[in-house]
């Protein structure tokens, strides 16, 4: 449970991340041109600022909402889904259409999607896992409730 307790702040970490840039989306569309799409910043417009930052914002929600109640199957496959969907957009972007290089800005949510992916993918383990006392101390509550 642990690692539950773990892939809970990583997620909920995401999603406060990911709220700071829905907020530099809308703050300011030359943020995209300059981190993200650097092999085309003139494709990126208004437009496409506020479209990317109110998908990030979904995200966002959904990441913190995971993060708060890990143990909602439906929830947590839509927050691995989110990821699944950056991973492919990013490598979409690098290789298809060429918007974006390996910089800085792009890898990022390169590796914070694929170590997410891989994490959850992970934790179905725990969430199938039975419930299981963590401690002795617990054991011996749950013994004392047990003999009265």
């Amino acid at each position: 449970m642990e690692m539950l307790r773990c892939l809970q702040g990583w997620i909920g970490i995401v999603g406060l991340m990911a709220f700071g840039n829905t907020i530099s989306c809308f703050y300011n569309h030359q943020f995209l041109a300059d981190k993200l799409y650097t092999a085309a910043p003139d494709e990126v417009n208004g437009l496409s600022a506020r479209l990317f930052g109110v998908w990030t914002m979904l995200a966002a929600i959904l990441r913190l909402y995971c993060a708060f109640d890990i143990h909602n199957k439906s929830i947590y496959n839509l927050t691995l889904v989110s990821f699944l969907l950056a991973l492919i957009h990013f490598v979409l972007e690098i290789t298809v259409y060429k918007t974006a290089s390996l910089t800085v800005g792009v890898l990022a949510p390169l590796v914070v999607s694929s170590a997410s992916i891989a994490w959850m993918l992970t934790g179905y383990y725990y969430l199938n896992k039975p419930s299981e006392v963590e401690n002795e101390d617990e054991m011996g509550m749950l013994k004392k409730r047990k003999k009265k």
